[in-house]
């Protein structure tokens, strides 16, 4: 069975959430503390390469749960997704249940 759009860009937020998790998990000793690090959007765009610059524990925090994504301010969403959080360029956006 074919995916949809929207259950194909779902899983590019998900597949982009893990390798920032890998990214997190590979950063986390080399930047120094109070550095910013770049993980990539976690928008529903396959092609977006942006990148969002949060603090790490900032990334962990939307991260624990799972309906959450960091994402440039503007960039593409799955229907239905609304935007909680606003950090100046980046947004926080929610999936709902």
């Amino acid at each position: 069975m074919a995916s949809t759009r929207d259950d194909r860009r779902e899983q590019n937020q998900h597949l982009f959430q893990r390798v920032n998790k890998r990214l997190l998990g590979v950063v986390e000793e080399r930047v120094p503390e109070g550095n910013p690090v770049p993980f990539l959007c976690e928008c529903a765009d396959e092609k977006c390469l942006e990148r969002v610059e949060v603090m790490p524990a900032f990334w962990e925090a939307v991260a624990e749960r799972p309906n959450h994504f960091l994402i440039i301010a503007g960039h593409a969403r799955v229907e239905g997704e609304i935007v909680i959080d606003t950090l100046g360029p980046f947004e926080v956006v929610e999936k709902p249940n």
